[in-house]
């Protein structure tokens, strides 16, 4: 069914999209409209006409729809793979902050061995200190959303949550100027 699709995609569907979009063909189609209810005494015109543009009327709508569709199923592929490059990114954080504080301790204790010896040499006493935060930090239960927001199911809830599944919606917002989808400078 997919090599179907991709065929249709490639070979026909450009077509019908690019004579139905063309302007001449838009302003044709509009102005029979005014011949339609000039001669709405000949049947047969009338009737020609009225198929022409009943045809159009469907084949605009079927391609709107089927791109809208399209764009809503890449819109949610684009979704999953910015959610899982996040997940991957603050993965790589928690793993660089955990390095970090690994090499704080390490250096915290070689310190602390540096002041031993330089105390023994004086023939003073010394008290080895803790590392000031000592206990392990925990990156997953300091994100805003906690614990959460780290599970499998977390982010096809939020997906179900946010994503528009009416395809009025998808198709309004196909239609909007790209400034408007743009991110506001700050």
């Amino acid at each position: 069914m997919s090599n179907v699709n991709e065929f249709l995609d490639r070979r026909v569907l450009p077509f019908p999209v690019k004579f139905l979009t063309h302007r001449f063909i838009i302003l044709a189609t509009m102005s029979l409209l005014l011949p339609l209810i000039v001669f709405a005494h000949s049947t047969d015109f009338v009737l020609a006409v009225n198929s022409y543009l009943n045809t159009t009327s469907v084949a605009v709508s079927s391609i709107v729809l089927l791109y809208a569709t399209i764009a809503e199923m890449r819109n949610k592929q684009i979704a999953e793979m910015q959610e899982h490059r996040a997940q991957e990114d603050h993965a790589h954080v928690v793993e660089m902050h955990q390095l970090v504080l690994e090499n704080m301790r390490f250096q915290h204790e070689e310190i602390q061995n540096l002041k031993e010896i330089l105390a023994k040499m004086r023939g003073a006493s010394f008290e080895r200190r803790r590392l000031p935060h000592g206990a392990e930090v925990d990156l997953r239960a300091l994100h805003p959303r906690g614990r959460a927001r780290f599970e499998k199911e977390h982010v096809h809830r939020r997906m179900r949550k946010y994503v528009r599944h009416d395809l009025g919606d998808s198709i309004a917002a196909l239609t909007l100027p790209m400034r408007e989808l743009e991110e506001p400078e700050e």
